[in-house]
Order: C-alpha cells, then structure tokens, then sequence
C-alpha cells in the first residue's frame, strides 16, 4: 500500500508538517494526485463520502467566511497596523488555499476496499491503511452517536453524522493534517453507500 499521505510516516516532525504542505498544493493544483493503487487489482472498490456527505459544503462554507470576514478584519486592522494587517491578510488567504485544497481532495481521495483490508482516505484530513487481519468488525450506523473524544478513536466524519464503525483488534497509524500521527482502533467514518461498503468488507 502506497500513498504520498502514509508515506510521511517515515519522516520526522518537523519535516513532516513541511510535506503535508507540499501535499495540499499538489491537490489544489491537481499535480500527480491520482493513486496508482485503484489500478492495482480488479477486485478493489472505491467509496465516496462527498456525493451525499456534507464534507464539502463545510468545507466551501469555511472558505466563504474566510474571504467575508478576512477582507472585514483585514480592513479594520489596516486603520491601525500596515504591518499586522499584511500578516493577517496572508493568513486568510493560506486558509482559503487549505480550504479549496480540501474540496478538490475530497473528490480525488476516495475510501478504498480491498481483499488485503481498507484504505481509509478522507480528504486530506484523515489517512489510514487497515489491514484485514486487523479488524476486529465493520458495522452500518443507522442511530445518531454522540462524538467520542479519546485518543484511540477517530471521527472521521465531518459535517456528518457516521453511519459507520470500524472497530480494529490492534491501533493502526492514522496521519492527520500537518503529518500528525494517531493510533486508532476505533474509525467513525461517512460513507456514501454504508450498507455496499459494508458488504464488501464482509
């Protein structure tokens, strides 16, 4: 299992947070994005989380209050600091860069299921590769769950309800942004199709 994500692991903080940023320019200008894992077999399935999911529209909503409320606060600054409003400015604009970044990589960064286990991809927020032999099971969610916080859970939903569990037998590596890594043996994830992702988990 290959992935430009998951291959930070390998390297230490923080040159890390360092190749995450190179990573959010890669997909918000769409330079060799594309996984060479979706061709790797016949039998691999890719399941979206943006089509129904409201990962985008938090997303594009993030990135609208950004523009409105940056030139806003921008502006009043201006009238007391050239110099801090120029900063504040580059922020805003580094912000709306994640953002549109996010979207774009929301649609090129599919969940994938395979014989071998699930590759877990949500945007660029969360990246996981889960071996078969580690999990434990995979449940459809059809009840709203209040959010867990802990240190060996990962919400992976965004703007969504989970509407599916995976719970792991071992904590797996997870990267987060800025290369933040994570153990997790609990994944809430939203899925398109929860019942078909389920199924071809088996």
């Amino acid at each position: 299992m290959t992935d430009k994500v998951l291959d930070l692991i390998n390297i230490r903080q923080p040159l890390r947070a360092l190749m995450y940023e190179k990573l959010v320019w890669k997909h918000l200008l769409g330079i060799g994005v594309k996984s060479s894992f979706a061709g790797d077999a016949a039998d691999i399935r890719a399941f979206s989380y943006h089509n129904r999911g409201n990962i985008q529209t938090i997303l594009g909503v993030i990135g609208f209050l950004v523009i409105v409320e940056g030139i806003a606060i921008d502006f009043f600054v201006a009238t007391k600091s050239t110099k801090a409003a120029i900063i504040l400015g580059l922020l805003h604009l580094a912000m709306l860069i994640y953002a549109i970044a996010l979207v774009r990589a929301s649609n090129q960064r599919p969940v994938y299921v395979s014989e071998d286990g699930i590759f877990v991809r949500v945007s660029l927020l969360y990246c996981c590769w889960i071996p078969k032999d580690a999990i434990d099971h995979v449940v459809a969610l059809d009840k709203e769950v209040d959010r867990v916080t802990s240190s060996d859970v990962l919400w992976c939903a965004l703007g969504d309800q989970p509407n599916v569990l995976v719970e792991l037998n071992s904590p797996q590596i997870a990267v987060l942004p800025f290369g933040i890594i994570r153990r997790p043996k609990q994944l809430f994830l939203y899925i398109d199709s929860p019942a078909d992702f389920v199924c071809a988990v088996g």
